[in-house]
């Protein structure tokens, strides 16, 4: 995770960047992703997060993007303040 603290990986760290208006569809693509878990889905328990987020991107305008497409798009969005806290530090990192 960016912050070197929480588990996790990229797509972990992502789930900040969902927006709000769109988090119901975001618990409704964790639900799905943990039923079709229990139904066997092949995908390892590590690789859970991202199934989240690749099912939530399944859902949006354009379905099937990449993560930084995703970014590009709007569709993910750093207006969360846990998203926020790891913006501030690389705009600080890096002088922008």
């Amino acid at each position: 995770m960016p912050d070197n603290k929480m588990r996790g990986m990229l797509e972990t760290f992502l789930e900040y960047l969902v927006p709000d208006e769109t988090n119901h569809l975001w618990q409704y693509a964790k639900e799905t992703v943990q039923k079709v878990k229990k139904n066997n889905a092949p995908f390892r328990e590590t690789y859970t997060d991202k199934a989240y987020i690749h099912t939530w991107l399944a859902w949006q305008k354009e379905p099937g993007k990449q993560l930084h497409d995703a970014i590009k798009k709007k569709f993910l969005v750093a207006t969360n303040p846990k998203a926020q806290l790891f913006v501030n530090w690389f705009k600080l990192l890096y002088d922008i």
